[in-house]
C-alpha cells in the first residue's frame, strides 16, 4: 500500500507533526511527537480485517465504505522510549494524567535494563516541557 509522508504544523502546539496519507484508501494518520496530538481517518474493518460497507455488501466503492475519524486535540502529553539494541523509538500519546503516571511507573521498573531511553513531553503554558526518565544510550553504545 502506498503512502505519502509529509510534515505539517501541529494544530495543537504549532510544532512539526508527521502526516502519513495512504493515497489508495484515503486513510491518514497525524502524530505530533512534541505534544502528543494525533488524528486518524481509517476505513472501518471487521474482525477478519475486511472492509465494512454502508449497505452490507461487498461493493467497496468510496461512497459505500465507512471512514472512522478519531482525534486527540488536547492530549496530556507525548511519550517515547527505546529498547537496548533497537534502531527506533516507540512514540505515542498520553491522553490523561493517569496515563502519564502509568508510563512513569512502567519506565521506573525497567525490568532487566531493557529500556535505554525514556522521556515524555508536556505542552505547558505555550511551551514544550521535556522530562527524561532514562538516558543510558551512550552507556550501551560503549558496552
Amino acid at each position: 500500500m502506498g503512502s505519502v509522508i509529509d510534515y505539517i504544523e501541529c494544530p495543537n502546539c504549532g510544532n512539526e507533526a508527521q502526516s502519513d496519507f495512504y493515497y489508495k484508501t484515503g486513510e491518514e494518520y497525524v502524530m505530533c511527537n512534541h505534544c502528543g496530538y494525533r488524528r486518524s481517518a481509517v476505513l472501518r474493518r471487521d474482525k477478519e480485517g475486511d472492509l465494512v460497507t454502508k449497505d452490507g455488501t461487498e461493493r467497496y466503492d468510496f461512497d459505500n465504505v465507512i471512514m472512522d475519524y478519531k482525534e486527540s486535540p488536547n492530549p496530556y502529553g507525548a511519550f517515547r522510549y527505546k529498547f537496548v539494541g533497537d534502531i527506533g523509538t516507540v512514540c505515542g500519546t498520553l491522553e490523561t494524567e493517569d496515563a502519564l503516571t502509568d508510563f512513569i511507573t512502567t519506565m521506573e521498573l525497567n525490568e532487566n535494563g531493557a529500556i535505554e531511553y525514556a522521556a515524555y513531553n508536556r505542552w505547558v503554558d505555550g511551551e514544550i516541557v521535556e522530562t527524561i526518565l532514562i538516558n543510558d544510550i551512550n552507556e550501551n553504545e560503549n558496552g
